[in-house]
């Protein structure tokens, strides 16, 4: 004991770090003695044995005698851990990669066993993976024992988790000397401990458990939340403070997996788990082959770890040891090749399938799937490459679709390709009547077309010519057919067949229907009524007295005409009359014309029945005032309803607008509680880019700059680590993001290509001309001015140096 203290007070005098030392090799040894004693030790029962006063019981001094009896491997154990040789040691033997078991440090552990003069104390060590000595290194090895102040705090930090009990806790009751019997001390909490932290561990536990049974692993994505519960945020939390943890909880978790706080990413593990469950399933990997058993992305990571293994952690590389994958098949492996001639013959296969059932692949859009396999996609594919030769197709895939369909890949538009095979099949069996328009076909749509070929016979090419004489359309049927409808009667509208306008459009978009024309054609044109243009066409005011009523009744259910477009009511379509009313209103409006006196029924229904602005900003307007109406949570200032809901979301963005809005908007906003202040308290809360911005541009309006050194605070607001953040987004994406633009505005060179420490000085000597510093600094600049480049620029803006 007396060696032990000349050599503690020699460590405080010598080490910087000893008194932090001996804290955290108190805390190891004080780990220790808690738990049950090996067979090995003999030193620490002999001494508790020698020590041990005649008249004290065996229990209590146990306890009371913890510091003293393991006070010389305190001591010790401090001195080894200051050692700054053994931190970099520790360092250099961890390679790189955060330690998952003491294990991985033999040096660490075979030093500490040396040092403590026990031997086979590098077994017990070797297994630990939770424990002040574990978070030590664990600290050692992530700060790379550095000199920094905070490496240095967080190396020498022993956790509330990990501090040895106070004496007084632990301590059993122990009679007066009069037999008088103790008073009962309360239970007192652990240090560290919570009720509530417990119940939450608990309940977390209980959830790991059951993911545990049904997955066989807890390597848990942190977004999923089975059963409603987050598991993968709780075990994310936890993963981040395993080191600090109670020894009671690590263990727990240890119990149920133990890999729960691997050093590397849960996504590698949940992968290591399938590559684990395929080889059980399907047998040995094959990692000399390629790995032809599984599937493309499994064997590019397999293959993938193959190619890093020498860099990957130990415990890594014994995981994939277990599945086959050693450093010997490691060296061997082979990339996983995508067999992209089975797939090519799988794909042609669904083609042969899909043109057996359809007769052909025009019909084939980018959208089309078969039997599961996106054919659509693989062969729009296929015609890209044809068509464009930036990657050659290959001749045999070539060939065999040429020998599906001779047209899969025409050289004219597919639509027309499309409507060819229509009026093929329509034309099956029949003789192409042209003398009467192709009348006789039942299909009208394909009457259409075919008529439309006919009058563009010239501009089409050989290929289209040769497929239009294999069902009948020759230079003579063309010619025919063109004659045909100059020389054919214009019909009643009575006499004209009933070819649905749906059809026509089908067959071709852009051209008009024709029972309209030919109608339009054959009835005499009525006579013009004088009229005024302010009124109703006396024949159409019942029609508008019928829209009117459904006009009354909506606003009398609903409280507004903001009707969205498709609305039906009692079977009359309401939104789109609504629709054609507004359109109708703002073209008298854009030409200079007053309003029609008819509107005015309307807008003594509904005042903003056809507002200056969008009509969905009415229609959530309305939604808003029902939903405060309802007696619904309002409280815009304080969130309510969410940004996360669709009303929610329409609140913030017309806060965030607010001054752009027109003023009608802002009077109805103000109806529904959303007033000026009210709108930029919601703005600050759901938006917080634009409360460092404006925090940017008070310090700005302040300082006139934004050249601030990284830890200025501006009203509490950590300003400059903001704006650190920024300017790093700047320079690794791209300037135009939204902060990036605001921020310019303020100040141009907030962000500037050369440092920082150059700006800041210029705007001190822009603001301290005469300042000692400032003038020394000016004199440097001109000695340095052919270095310069837009700095010139700003020294002569400034009047530091004359050009």
């Amino acid at each position: 004991m007396v060696d032990a203290q000349q050599r503690h007070v020699r460590l405080l005098r010598r080490s910087p770090a000893g008194v932090q030392a001996f804290e955290v090799a108190r805390a190891i040894t004080g780990s220790w003695w808690d738990q049950p004693r090996s067979v090995e030790e003999r030193a620490w029962p002999a001494r508790l044995e020698a020590t041990q006063p005649d008249d004290a019981d065996a229990s209590w001094w146990t306890v009371a005698a913890r510091d003293l009896i393991t006070y010389p491997e305190t001591v010790a154990l401090a001195r080894l851990l200051a050692s700054r040789p053994l931190q970099q040691r520790t360092v250099a033997e961890s390679g790189g990669h955060l330690p998952y078991r003491l294990g991985e440090l033999p040096a660490l552990v075979t030093e500490v066993a040396h040092e403590l003069q026990r031997p086979w104390l590098v077994h017990h060590l070797a297994a630990i993976t939770h424990g002040p000595l574990f978070t030590w290194a664990h600290s050692c090895v992530r700060t790379r024992a550095s000199d920094e102040a905070t490496a240095h705090k967080a190396l020498w930090r022993v956790h509330s988790a990990h501090r040895p009990r106070p004496l007084s806790d632990l301590l059993p009751h122990v009679p007066a000397a009069d037999g008088t019997p103790p008073v009962p001390r309360p239970v007192m909490r652990l240090r560290g401990h919570s009720l509530q932290a417990e119940h939450a561990f608990s309940q977390g536990l209980a959830h790991a458990r059951a993911y545990y049974k049904e997955h066989g692993h807890l390597a848990v994505p942190k977004e999923d939340t089975p059963v409603g519960y987050p598991l993968g945020q709780w075990l994310a939390n936890t993963r981040a403070r395993h080191t600090r943890m109670p020894a009671r909880q690590a263990t727990a978790l240890t119990a149920l997996y133990p890999w729960w706080h691997a050093p590397w990413s849960t996504l590698w593990q949940r992968t290591w788990h399938h590559a684990r469950a395929h080889a059980q399933t399907h047998g040995p990997l094959q990692p000399a082959r390629g790995f032809p058993t599984t599937s493309y992305s499994l064997g590019e990571w397999l293959y993938l770890q193959c190619t890093r293994y020498p860099a990957l952690h130990p415990e890594q590389q014994c995981l994939l040891t277990q599945i086959g994958i050693d450093a010997a098949a490691a060296a061997a492996a082979r990339p996983r090749r995508r067999n992209l001639k089975a797939s090519a013959e799988e794909a042609l296969a669904h083609a042969r399938s899909y043109a057996a059932e359809h007769g052909s692949l025009a019909s084939v859009t980018s959208a089309t799937v078969h039997e599961g396999f996106r054919l659509g996609q693989w062969l729009a594919n296929q015609r890209n490459y044809q068509r464009t030769g930036h990657r050659p197709l290959p001749a045999g895939r070539a060939r065999a679709l040429t020998a599906i369909d001779l047209w899969w890949c025409p050289p004219w538009n597919l639509k027309w390709q499309r409507h060819y095979y229509r009026a093929r099949d329509a034309a099956a069996g029949r003789r192409l009547q042209a003398e009467n328009g192709f009348n006789a076909l039942d299909d009208s749509g394909a009457a259409d077309w075919l008529w439309r070929q006919c009058a563009t016979y010239d501009e089409l090419s050989e290929e289209q010519r040769q497929l239009l004489a294999g069902i009948g359309i020759t230079p003579h049927v063309a010619r025919t057919a063109l004659e045909h409808a100059r020389t054919a009667p214009k019909r009643p509208a009575a006499d004209v067949e009933d070819k649905t306008s749906q059809a026509r459009k089908a067959a071709d978009p852009a051209t008009p229907t024709g029972p309209r024309r030919t109608r339009r054609a054959a009835e005499p044109k009525r006579p013009r009524e004088p009229r005024s243009r302010l009124g109703h066409r006396p024949d159409l005011r019942p029609g508008f007295e019928t829209a009117m009523a459904h006009a009354r009744a909506w606003h009398a259910e609903h409280d507004h005409l903001a009707a969205p477009r498709d609305t039906v009511h009692d079977g009359y379509p309401l939104g789109a009359w609504l629709f054609s009313q507004r359109n109708r209103a703002k073209q008298r409006a854009r030409a200079g014309m007053p309003p029609s006196p008819h509107l005015r029924e309307l807008a003594a229904i509904d005042p903003w029945w056809n507002p200056p602005w969008a009509l969905h900003w009415q229609r959530n307007y309305y939604r808003a005032r029902d939903h405060i109406q309802a007696g619904r949570p309002f409280d815009p200032a304080g969130l309510v309803p969410s940004p996360g809901t669709v009303l929610g979301s329409w609140i913030s963005r017309a806060c965030l607008k607010y001054d752009q809005l027109h003023p009608d908007q802002q009077q109805l906003l103000a109806l529904i509680g959303v007033t000026p202040e009210v709108a930029h308290a919601r703005t600050r809360r759901a938006y917080p880019r634009r409360t460092a911005v404006e925090h940017a541009k008070a310090f700005a309006e302040t300082h006139g700059h934004l050249a601030m050194p990284h830890d200025t605070l501006h009203e509490g607001f950590s300003l400059g680590r903001w704006l650190i953040k920024q300017r790093y987004r700047a320079n690794k994406s791209s300037p135009s993001f939204p902060a990036a633009r605001a921020l310019t505005a303020i100040d141009p060179w907030w962000n500037p290509p050369w440092g920082m420490v150059w700006q800041r000085a210029y705007h001190h000597a822009r603001t301290h001309p005469r300042h000692p510093a400032a003038r020394r600094w000016t004199q440097k600049q001109r000695r340095s001015w052919l270095l310069l480049h837009h700095q010139q620029h700003l020294l002569t803006t400034a009047g530091l140096i004359t050009a």
